[in-house]
Parts: C-alpha cells; structure tokens; sequence
C-alpha cells in the first residue's frame, strides 16, 4: 500500500475534522439563519390530501421544536 504524501495526509485529516460536526442538528448560526429564513407552511384541509396535511404538520412541528424551542418531552433540540 502506498502512503500518501504528508501534505495530502494533512489535508484529508484537516477535511475529515472540518465535516465531521455535520448532521448533528441546528445549532449555534446554522440554526439562526434557518429560523430567519424558514417559516411554518399553510395548507387548507378542503383542498389539501390528508397526506400533504400530514406531510405539512410534520414539517411545522419540527420548526416549532427547533426555532420557538418548544419540543415534546424527549425530543433533543
């Protein structure tokens, strides 16, 4: 097996650090600037499928939860 130069070996590592905190839910500014730009979404029941409600609730609790910070018990932030 071939070993990678010192350079490109820091290099990786150095890109391996920066991604690893991704996917571990909106914190600190990547939470801010989502609740400045996302909004909950309106659906009418009369015209809407039971589906796209379901769909539509869903996604506005989870802004709930992470923007007004009003979680079910249980549920990380």
């Amino acid at each position: 097996m071939r070993m990678l130069p010192k350079p490109k070996k820091l290099l990786l590592l150095l890109t391996l650090c920066a991604t690893s905190a991704c996917g571990t839910g909106l914190t600190g500014r990547i939470k801010g600037d989502y609740c400045l730009i996302a909004r909950p979404i309106g659906y009418d029941t009369r015209v809407d499928s039971a589906e796209t409600v379901k769909e539509v609730e869903a996604h506005n609790s989870k802004w709930v939860c992470a923007c007004e910070n009003d979680c079910p018990k249980g549920v990380a932030k």
